[in-house]
């Protein structure tokens, strides 16, 4: 997918219709049923909404936004390395279990964000998604974070991932910040928006995955969230 997508409707409405900046077109999210279909990705941001229902099926959308971000570096094959990653869903992972009912509550939209990664690039070999339960208030917000891993078919340049990602997060009105990607190697980055509602999503990327974390929740901020982020990383991505 190109960069010349429809931005998101509303600062809580992070990109994904259903892991968050990649924008599609369309029209602005219904509010949250067990039925409620993804068509399309989000449209542009508008001011904060109150109900907080309707933030959740906003920042869910967000994943598809993310989900296309992300596709734009597939185009990218580069020299490669001996280290090979796979992408799993846990039962545990950076010390949060996994949401079951959260993750039904949100399959739908979950089912639409792995298909853009599918779709949209051929070198995707699987895309796999899970929900996990935040509850410790010293690390952010309480509530599920949805999880979104992709494992590629051919190599690309982490730092392509970065530049991307952050140039489609900012024509999306949200500002970058470029973390660390600890131990794992590759790249990461934050996308985040401080005025209103505070909201973050966060990604990594290595030569043959990549990975996003995007709250249910807003409050967080992006150094909040990429501590969650590493910390989960080794029990979502693994190597050999």
């Amino acid at each position: 997918m190109s960069d010349q997508t429809s931005p998101p409707s509303d600062p809580s409405t992070p990109p994904a219709d259903g892991v968050a900046p990649t924008a599609g077109g369309g029209s602005t999210p219904p509010p949250p049923t067990g039925t409620t279909a993804v068509d399309a990705p989000p449209p542009p941001p508008a001011p904060a909404k109150k109900s907080r229902t309707g933030l959740i099926v906003a920042i869910i959308a967000a994943l598809v936004v993310l989900a296309l971000v992300a596709v734009l570096l597939i185009v990218f094959v580069f020299a490669k390395g001996d280290e090979k990653h796979s992408i799993t869903i846990p039962a545990t992972a950076g010390g949060m279990k996994q949401d079951k009912d959260k993750q039904e509550e949100l399959q739908q939209q979950l089912t639409a964000a792995e298909g853009q990664f599918k779709t949209q690039a051929k070198n995707v070999s699987y895309v796999k998604s899970g929900v996990y339960d935040q509850d410790d208030t010293g690390r952010g917000p309480k509530g599920a974070l949805v999880f979104l891993g992709a494992k590629l078919k051919k190599e690309q340049k982490p730092s392509a991932f970065v530049k991307s990602f952050s140039k489609q997060a900012t024509t999306n009105g949200f500002k970058i910040d470029k973390i660390s990607a600890g131990d794992g190697g590759g790249s990461a980055v934050c996308a985040y928006q401080s005025s209103g509602q505070k909201v973050a999503i966060c990604a990594w990327a290595t030569k043959d995955s990549m990975g996003e974390l995007v709250p249910t929740v807003p409050g967080y901020d992006s150094k909040q969230l990429s501590k969650i982020m590493l910390d989960m990383r080794p029990d979502v991505e693994k190597t050999s």
